[in-house]
This record gives structure tokens, C-alpha cells and sequence, in this order.
């Protein structure tokens, strides 16, 4: 009986293995190139709605609501229409005293503070939007609660940056203040470098308490991640001559989580996403029979803030 030739039997398995990959490749690598045709897909817009950005605060300068319609789901972002024809203004519910906004360019409408005259917001207050426009008038209310009990400094902390999350060796941001005593206050810290607000997603700062939802911890000096991780970009580190601002604005408990639907919808990706959903405004309509949908969001917000310049 003629033996088994294991030398020969592994060689025809490499060779049959190696005509199997080579198929593989010319199959796969057609089929892949086959899914590079662009697709477009036209999403109709079933409902146009007011989009509304009322975040008002009590800093001394021009304060600002912007209005505009939604666009369909692949326009253009930056193209949405602006709504010129509104009246919008805000009311202190305590004594019905009004802010008449005023539209001045592209569905910005503006209202300048006071002092002077009295004409200011007040922590501690409820104040109601007010908006007419187009048959609808449409309504909300935000308290206006007080921001953090101390805002200490801003300070430099060099960092070599051997790794992640450092881009490479350089001066950080960090933050000292101070949450305000008591359990469930909530705050939006804004980082302005060179004066360009930075407003991505990535870097919304938002914090409960202290953070990491407060708890115990509640009435310090705000966790690292918030006074630290929240005011740097690591791709960025600062250099010398910088000017940088960090202003910490109180928000209400429904501010708070909507920033929070707004992070997870944004980071809503990959294998195990879930459906997209629309994300509700705390803004209604007092027409019911009103055919127009709402989007955005009204807070009012008392603000502290600290700049500096880097100096290495």
C-alpha cells in the first residue's frame, strides 16, 4: 500500500488556498467597488417648523433670539430661512415688566440691558418668550437661577503630552470654581479662545453639581474632567499670547438634559445605534390648530466669567 505523502499534501493545500484567497479578492474587491456609486435620497419635508435660539443671559451686552424655519434633513446646513416678521419679546412674570426684542438682520432679534433705567434681568425670577408670528403665537418660561458661588481663577498648567488625550507638549487650561451649595444646580461652561466661541458638540461642557451628577460632592470645586478636560482642545494646546474667556452660565434642569439629548443623538453612530428621534423644544404654540411644527430651546442663564492671556 502506498503511503500518505504529508509533504505533498501540504503543498497542494497551499496552492488550493492560495487560488481560494485570490477568487476572494477578485470577488470582494468588484463588490466593494460596485457600492462606491453615490446614492442621493431625497427626504421630504413633512412639516416646516420655527426653529427658535432663545438663550438669554444677564451680561451687559446686546443679548440676542434668533429665528428661522427647518430645512429637509439633507440641505444644506446654514441655509435655513430666516423669519423677519416675528414679535418677540420677553416678560418677568413677578411684575409683567417687557423686553421687546427687535429684529434687526437674518432672524436676529435684539434687546440691549439697562442699568440705569432698570432695565435688567433678576436672578431668582421667572421670565415667559413670547412670540407672534404668522397667525401663531407661541410661548414658554425659564427661571433665571443663579450661577456658581465663586469663580476663582483661570490658570496654565504645562503639560509634556506623552500621550492621549495630548496632542503634543504645551499649556492647558484650568479652571477653579466653586458649585453653589445644595444639590441640583446646573451650569453650561463656555470656552472662548481668541474670541471664537468653541461650539462643537465635542466640546459642550455641560455639569450637574460638581459634576458626574453631583451627589455628595455637591458645593466644591468642580470635578477634573469639568475644569479641566471641559475649557482645553488637546489638538490644540494654548501658546503664549493666546487670549482666552470661560464663562459658566447657569441653566435650568431641562436645559440640562436637552443638552444631553443633543450629545447623544450627535454621538448616535456605528453598529448599535439607535433610531434618530426628534428632540423636543420646551417652546408650544398656543394654536391648536397650528400646522407648524417647533424646534429649539429658551433659558435664561446668569453668567460669571474670567479671561486671561497665556503667558509662557
Amino acid at each position: 500500500m502506498k503511503s500518505f505523502n504529508f509533504t505533498q499534501f501540504h503543498h497542494k493545500m497551499n496552492r488550493v488556498k492560495s487560488l481560494f484567497f485570490a477568487s476572494a479578492i477578485i470577488v470582494f474587491g468588484g463588490f466593494f467597488t460596485s457600492c462606491e456609486d453615490v446614492i442621493e435620497v431625497n427626504v421630504e419635508q413633512k412639516q416646516v417648523k420655527l426653529v427658535v435660539d432663545a438663550f438669554v443671559n444677564t451680561m451687559d451686552t446686546v443679548q440676542s433670539i434668533r429665528l428661522t424655519q427647518s430645512i429637509p434633513y439633507f440641505a444644506t446646513p446654514g441655509t435655513e430661512p430666516a423669519v423677519k416678521d416675528a414679535t418677540v419679546l420677553i416678560a418677568d412674570t413677578s411684575n409683567f415688566k417687557v423686553f421687546p426684542f427687535v429684529h434687526t438682520q437674518d432672524g436676529i432679534y435684539q434687546w440691549k440691558p439697562n442699568k440705569n433705567t432698570g432695565d435688567t434681568f433678576v436672578v431668582g425670577r421667572n421670565y415667559a418668550l413670547l412670540i407672534i408670528q404668522g397667525g401663531d403665537t407661541f410661548v414658554s418660561v425659564s427661571r433665571l437661577n443663579p450661577t456658581v458661588s465663586k469663580f476663582d481663577s483661570l490658570r496654565t498648567v504645562p503639560q509634556e503630552g506623552n500621550g492621549p488625550p495630548f496632542a503634543g507638549p504645551g499649556r492647558y487650561l484650568e479652571m477653579f470654581a466653586d458649585d453653589l451649595p445644595g444639590y441640583g444646580n446646573y451650569y453650561w461652561i463656555k470656552t472662548f479662545r481668541n474670541d471664537t466661541f468653541l461650539n462643537k458638540t465635542t466640546e459642550l461642557t455641560i455639569s450637574q453639581d460638581v459634576g458626574n451628577n453631583g451627589g455628595p460632592a455637591e458645593g466644591g470645586l468642580f470635578i477634573y474632567p469639568i475644569r479641566f478636560q471641559g475649557v482645553n482642545q488637546f489638538t490644540r494646546p494654548y501658546r503664549d499670547g493666546e487670549k482666552v474667556r470661560v464663562e459658566i452660565h447657569s441653566i435650568s434642569m431641562e436645559t440640562f438634559y436637552w443638552f444631553q439629548l443633543l450629545l447623544n443623538e450627535s454621538n448616535n453612530g456605528g453598529l448599535f445605534s439607535t433610531p434618530p428621534v426628534n428632540i423636543r423644544s420646551n417652546i408650544v404654540s398656543l394654536n391648536r390648530n397650528s400646522q407648524r411644527g417647533l424646534a429649539g430651546f429658551f433659558c435664561m442663564s446668569d453668567v460669571v466669567h474670567k479671561s486671561m492671556i497665556i503667558r509662557e
